[in-house]
């Protein structure tokens, strides 16, 4: 059986009415002001946390000119993608015009291949034989790494919306570095791969790696240099001053307000 929360008196089944029967207290009523006040110093703490968070969202982002130079440099490296990464050349190909092809690599024939042509078991079977083998580990390799670089640049454009601390820009700074790494790694490669292939099929296909590998890494060193600035000069979060409710208030009462009442 329940208790009354005032006397702790024991309830018994025929005390139906809200009121305790030693005490008389409305049970139902007793203790809701404390209640209350809970609730809303909680709520006033979850709203005091969220604006805290607000305030550096919005000095990591664009609290200053060095935050917004950040953000949007951090989504020109975005364009040198489009740029060539890699060239193809094949050559004596049957039923083709004059029977050579030339075409450039970059971001949108990758997903145009994945899309409609990427198949894993034909690249691990590629992988596996003794002739295409070694070229085609290569291949798997610089496709990796330019998804690995893709991922780290999306992750370094999300990160300036976090990133208001010191030790924040610091890891932007690797976070940067290895992006541009990995694009360099995935076209050199890529090169391999194509110079592998040559070796095998030299009257069939031939390729190098483009210049947009180098134009990509590069467009990373401006975020790298922005976010060492503000490594040396660190951002200042200005926090939002929030009005003070319930039993701190009455605590930060000015002692000539507490004697007026």
């Amino acid at each position: 059986m329940a208790n009354c929360p005032k006397c702790n008196a024991k309830l018994r089944l025929i005390d139906w009415r809200p009121e305790c029967p030693k005490c008389g207290v409305n049970m139902v009523y007793y203790g809701m002001e404390e209640r209350l006040l809970a609730d809303a110093e909680k709520a006033e703490a979850e709203h005091a946390k969220f604006q805290k968070g607000l305030d550096r969202f919005k000095a990591s982002s664009i609290g200053g000119a060095r935050q917004i130079a950040r953000l949007v440099l951090s989504i020109i490296p975005v364009a040198g993608l489009f740029l060539p990464l890699g060239k193809l050349a094949l050559q004596n190909i049957p039923y083709y015009s004059d029977g050579v092809a030339n075409f450039n690599v970059d971001i949108l024939k990758v997903v145009d291949f994945f899309m409609n042509y990427f198949d894993v078991n034909g690249l691990l079977a590629a992988i596996k034989s003794p002739v295409v083998g070694k070229p085609f580990i290569f291949l798997a390799v610089a496709i990796v790494a330019l998804a690995l670089s893709v991922v780290m640049g999306i992750l370094n454009f999300g990160r300036n919306f976090c990133s208001s601390k010191k030790s924040s820009c610091a890891k932007n700074i690797v976070v940067s570095a290895l992006s541009a790494v990995l694009i360099i790694v995935s076209g050199v490669m890529f090169g391999q791969f194509a110079s592998g292939i040559n070796a095998i099929f030299p009257d069939f296909i031939s390729g190098a790696m483009g210049f947009g590998v180098f134009v990509t890494a590069a467009l990373h060193l401006p975020v790298m240099v922005v976010n060492v600035l503000l490594v040396k000069n660190p951002i200042v979060v200005k926090y939002k001053e929030l009005p003070v409710y319930g039993e701190a208030a009455e605590e930060e009462k000015p002692a000539e307000a507490v004697a007026a009442e």
